[in-house]
């Protein structure tokens, strides 16, 4: 009996430690005092890794893989394409519906002649900090380093004062897809699409106080409900979120304002900035603003909206729709700090699709910054043309001198060679010496990672030592 206990008896190591190997919940804050993942500085290997933190396709995962896809480059603009000849095939019994996504997409094409219209129009959207006031801040900064909370406590004021309906828009907007996603519940979609209307419609502070009460009860009530989702889960923080940033308290400018202007001492110079200030904020009030708004941009939100509305199209193309918003949203950003331009183009017939990134602060091909009058630039511009091929051209600006290199079909190689001496007067005639113009054949699809190499080292975060 005893030599059967000692042959079942299983041989392992008694002193082996179990590692703790429950999962955490992704959405839960970071603990900083739970080191056990830090064990040492990320290398340049693996400076990627660690970046990965959550699951699935919500937030930073979603935004770090458009990084490392190539399909990014290009693709979503070619998706659009694809939609337009899906709506072509599909029975839509709505004949004026249709008929308006087609002339939707017919707008959505631009001349040639309208490029560089449509690029300043792209920009003025989105870049905000820009303009006298800005410039003026600039170098305030550049002389007193130290204001700097001073001067971020002013652009928050004055972000705050021109964003208010902005801030109920988005609310209402939410509150509305809730409204959408509850048809199942009469009094519950009613309820959140009567507070959808008035959130939008408030008028002031105080109206907007009462709402939010009956807001968050409402909210209260819809995750009690059998109809709660997954998708109403991630669009509720959305809500609060956008409810606690509605700013109406003028008095939060003039202070901000105050912190600053008593470090100025030229009475003048004070002058100019508080009438600056009331400019920049006015500004964003008249009809002017819309006239510089891009069209592409615009016609692209109908044509999402359209296919959002159309249940038949939204069954069909939801996981493109859902790309072509992420595309449209991930630049520029902290994760993405490029410029991003979409460019649309019918020449004589024939549509090309086309994507410039530009990294306007580049580090060079040496790592090292330019000065602010010759800095370095990094362009990629990416377009499709259908019954050609897919391309890519690169601009490398260092001050006066500029790298020119071409990727495209290996059945084009030799026209475009032939068109390099051209290429090369363009250059100078414009002012800049040719460093180098090469064309190659176009072998693979490459990210923006693999383009603009910087882009994670911008974005490695605090550095921590255990």
């Amino acid at each position: 009996m005893a030599d059967i206990l000692r042959v079942t008896s299983p041989v392992i190591n008694k002193n082996i430690i179990q590692p703790d190997k429950a999962l955490k919940d992704p959405s839960v804050p970071f603990d900083m005092q739970e080191i056990r993942h830090i064990t040492k500085n990320p290398s340049g290997s693996g400076l990627l890794g660690h970046h990965n933190v959550l699951e699935g396709e919500a937030g930073a995962a979603t935004l770090m893989n458009l990084l490392k896809d190539p399909a990014v480059t290009v693709n979503y603009l070619k998706n659009i394409y694809m939609l337009e000849e899906i709506i072509n095939l599909l029975p839509v019994n709505n004949n004026t519906v249709t008929q308006e996504i087609r002339q939707l997409f017919d707008a959505l094409l631009i001349d040639p002649d309208h490029i560089v219209d449509e690029l300043v129009d792209q920009e003025y959207a989105s870049t905000l900090f820009k303009g006298e006031l800005f410039d003026l801040l600039r170098g305030i900064l550049e002389k007193a380093p130290d204001l700097r909370m001073e001067t971020a406590e002013l652009l928050k004021a004055v972000n705050a004062s021109i964003s208010r309906q902005d801030v109920l828009d988005s609310v209402a907007n939410s509150l509305e897809y809730l409204s959408e996603q509850l048809t199942g519940s009469r009094n519950l979609s009613g309820m959140f699409s009567q507070l959808a209307a008035r959130v939008r419609e408030s008028r002031g502070s105080l109206e907007f106080e009462e709402l939010k009460p009956q807001v968050q009860q409402a909210l209260k009530e819809l995750e009690e409900s059998v109809l709660y989702t997954p998708q109403a889960a991630r669009v509720i923080p959305n809500i609060l979120y956008n409810m606690s940033r509605y700013q109406d308290n003028d008095a939060f400018l003039q202070e901000a304002l105050m912190n600053l202007l008593i470090h100025v001492n030229d009475r003048e110079e004070k002058a100019h900035i508080r009438e600056l200030v009331k400019e920049y904020i006015a500004g964003f009030r008249e009809p002017e603003r819309q006239m510089n708004r891009s069209r592409i941009m615009d016609t692209l939100a109908k044509i999402i909206a359209k296919q959002d509305r159309e249940t038949p199209m939204n069954s069909l193309n939801g996981e493109k729709i859902e790309k072509i918003i992420t595309s449209l949203l991930s630049s520029p950003c902290n994760y993405t700090p490029l410029l991003h331009f979409v460019i649309p183009v019918d020449y004589q017939g024939m549509k090309a699709f086309s994507e410039l990134w530009i990294d306007p602060k580049d580090e060079g091909r040496n790592g090292e910054p330019g000065s602010r009058e010759g800095g370095h630039v990094h362009v990629l511009i990416t377009f499709d043309v259908p019954g050609v091929g897919q391309m890519e051209a690169e601009f490398m600006m260092a001050g006066k001198e500029l790298g020119f290199h071409l990727y495209c079909p290996e059945s084009y190689i030799g026209i475009f060679e032939s068109l390099v001496p051209e290429f090369r007067n363009i250059m100078e005639e414009h002012g800049y010496k040719a460093s180098g113009i090469e064309v190659e054949r176009m072998d693979h699809v490459r990210s923006l990672m693999e383009v603009f190499k910087n882009l994670p080292f911008k974005r490695t975060g605090v550095d921590v030592k255990i």
